[in-house]
């Protein structure tokens, strides 16, 4: 359940513009941590962190306003199961 993050170029802190940089946020799971990103009605994009199996979403690992980020890949996070 790894994210992928794009960012926008502006998104980039200008003391690291003029370097090599990449636009690319990884999320990635490991035996402690799986992550999910969840879209807000603003547009700004919510990473999720939590234990494999239990909590997947239960802790914010990071967000990005609506306009510095271009594309998410990942699972979505899901607030409720369904029966």
């Amino acid at each position: 359940m790894s994210v992928r993050i794009t960012v926008m170029p502006a998104a980039i802190p200008h003391h690291l513009r003029n370097q090599e940089v990449t636009r690319q946020i990884n999320y990635n799971d490991g035996e402690d941590a799986e992550y999910v990103f969840e879209i807000l009605v603003s547009g700004a994009l919510v990473v999720w962190k939590g234990r494999p199996g239990s909590d997947v979403g239960g802790e914010v690992e990071g967000v990005f306003g609506p306009t510095a980020w271009e594309t998410v890949q990942g699972v979505p996070k899901r607030d409720t199961l369904a029966p």
